[in-house]
């Protein structure tokens, strides 16, 4: 009795190890076959970029042609160009390197259109901005107002910038110079009753007279400058005269010639001045010009003819 008990116990216990060992398999099948379908679910998720990757290139290539044809027309217009395009060019990468991945699922697609649709709305409102500032361009006419202008633009930005660029500061340089708002030359001879009249003829010529007026300039250092002026005979060599003063100066970038030179005091007050210079041995007939330079730049020029 005590043998048949124990058999059935041992029965039991193996019939129980079976069934969890049953029970254990089916649970690994279950699994494998979940993670299966998943697997198959998300191969069946992937989608293909190459439309999508298409399209990319037609807006970037949009993008470089509209670009080209607007650069190299206007300085504010180019730095926009510059820093906007920079930018869109960024997201442009960054967007081509998903799409290029090959392993972009429909909900990533979708992100990556959404991202595109917004590069497209970023290209439009660029182009739009460049095409307005085109057009407030073709409009700028006073060629004072436009240095104003540039030379505003560039001391801003000089402001925002740690180093300062080499070609900016030429730029202010050349908006803080004088110039000339009026020049007149008279060649003029002694009149038997009164003062001097003009003559054209180079008998009678006793000597010449310059005057000018100073253009007004809120960007100009005020104060004592040098003004040179050169008259340049009709063989091209400039006209010498010790008693005027003439001589070599540091000008216009070298060394050169000058008729007569003066200083004048520079107070942003469309000073007027003039000077003389009596008639010189070896003055022919033929056309004469008057040049007139500051240290930096020439300042403007005027024309006379003797026969």
């Amino acid at each position: 009795m005590s043998g048949g008990t124990e058999d059935k116990k041992s029965k039991r216990l193996l019939f129980l190890m079976i069934f969890a060992l049953l029970l254990i398999n089916a649970g690994l099948i279950y699994q494998l076959v979940n993670k299966n379908n998943k697997l198959k679910i998300t191969e069946t998720e992937l989608v293909d970029t190459t439309a999508e990757l298409d399209e990319l290139k037609e807006v970037e290539d949009e993008l470089r042609l509209n670009l080209a044809e607007k650069a190299g027309k206007n300085a504010e217009l180019d730095s926009i160009i510059q820093v906007r395009d920079a930018a869109i060019q960024g997201k442009v990468a960054q967007l081509r390197r998903s799409l290029s991945s090959g392993n972009l699922t429909k909900a990533q697609l979708a992100k990556a259109k959404k991202e595109l649709s917004g590069l497209k709305a970023q290209v439009a409102t660029l182009e739009s901005e460049i095409e307005r500032l085109s057009n407030e361009n073709r409009y700028l006419r006073d060629e004072k107002y436009v240095l104003q202008q540039q030379v505003d633009l560039e001391k801003e930005k000089v402001a925002e910038m740690v180093v300062v660029n080499t070609d900016l500061a030429k730029q202010v340089e050349v908006g803080s110079r004088i110039f000339l708002k009026g020049l007149e030359v008279k060649p003029l001879r002694d009149a038997l009753f009164g003062d001097f009249k003009t003559t054209d003829k180079v008998s009678k010529l006793n000597k010449i007279d310059i005057t000018y007026t100073l253009a007004n300039n809120d960007l100009a250092d005020k104060g004592e400058k040098m003004l040179y002026f050169q008259i340049v005979k009709p063989g091209g060599a400039v006209l010498v005269n010790k008693k005027a003063g003439s001589g070599i100066g540091n000008f216009d970038g070298g060394k050169r010639q000058y008729s007569v030179r003066k200083v004048i005091n520079f107070q942003n007050s469309n000073e007027k001045g003039s000077l003389s210079v009596p008639k010189t041995e070896g003055m022919n007939q033929g056309k004469y010009v008057v040049n007139v330079f500051s240290e930096e730049h020439k300042m403007g020029s005027a024309e006379f003819t003797l026969r």
